[in-house]
């Protein structure tokens, strides 16, 4: 039951987050859902999420950095190639959103190596 808790209320907080750049880019699209409900909201389900993790029945680790952070970049890619405009960093003509994108990107192939080699050496 714990395990299913994470995986809904990290699906939530994805859910949230996804929404907060959907406002950053069409802020009239929903009028009713305030950014800062929005964030409160990703803190929730974040939070939950955190709680309820267990390193022993989830390998959530390994799976989820590089798939969000891909996720993301083509969120806020198709954001603006739709129209979508904003003041935000989070433009693709900004530098900050590419140098984000790689370092999210290297930093996630370091920790997967990392563990790969804990548990090589593990199971050695």
């Amino acid at each position: 039951m714990k395990l299913w808790i994470n995986r809904i209320s990290s699906l939530l907080a994805l859910a949230s987050l996804s929404m907060v750049f959907v406002r950053f880019f069409f802020p009239d699209v929903t009028p009713f859902l305030t950014t800062g409900l929005l964030f409160i909201s990703f803190f929730i389900f974040l939070a939950v999420s955190i709680v309820t993790f267990d390193p022993k029945a989830s390998k959530r680790d390994e799976l989820v950095g590089l798939p969000v952070t891909i996720y993301f970049s083509v969120l806020v890619v198709f954001l603006q190639l739709i129209g979508g405009e904003t003041d935000t960093p989070l433009s693709i003509h900004q530098p900050f959103l590419w140098i984000a994108i790689a370092l999210g990107i290297w930093l996630d192939i370091k920790r997967t190596r990392k563990n790969k080699k804990d548990r090589e050496k593990s199971a050695a």
